[in-house]
């Protein structure tokens, strides 16, 4: 299993890489999208900053796509799936602070699988889906439950 990983370094610079088994970083060249080279520096995460793998147009979200969650919550499940759009500005990096609205009084987390799709799709035959997959990562999905309580739509809780 490829795993890629974006970073800066502290003169500004971005660059992907790939992880190694040491956890060390091997810079890559190119668009991991569709083609790189695997160079021969070593990179030493300690030295550089952990940005988010992509930095999307949008971000669609499922919700209530798990039965305990919404037990916990005392909502129903829905009969079709909750969709909801993150826009690109709730994504950060490793370690970056989460800014908490200051009208929020309740925010929570949630862990969630993330799908990096690497293709311009829609209405794709099923067995096509995999070929479009770039990766998939660790999503926190932070919620102010007020705000999305009080608004009866997602958007501005997330």
């Amino acid at each position: 299993m490829i795993k890629f990983v974006k970073y800066k370094t502290k003169d500004g610079y971005e660059y992907y890489g790939l992880l190694n088994k040491d956890n060390n970083f091997i810079e890559i060249e190119g668009d991991i999208f569709t083609s790189y080279k695997i160079t021969d520096k070593i990179i030493n995460p300690s030295d550089v900053q952990i940005l988010p793998p992509v930095m999307p147009s949008k971000i669609v979200a499922i919700g209530l796509n798990y039965k305990d969650h919404a037990k916990e919550l005392n909502m129903k499940l829905p009969d079709e799936p909750i969709i909801f759009i993150k826009t690109p500005n709730t994504v950060i990096g490793h370690m970056d602070k989460i800014i908490l609205p200051e009208m929020s009084k309740q925010v929570d987390y949630e862990a969630e699988l993330a799908i990096i799709i690497k293709n311009n799709i829609k209405n794709i035959d099923e067995e096509l889906v995999n070929a479009n997959i770039l990766g998939y990562t660790c999503l926190n999905d932070v919620t102010a439950r007020d705000l999305q309580k009080k608004d009866g739509q997602w958007t501005r809780a997330k």
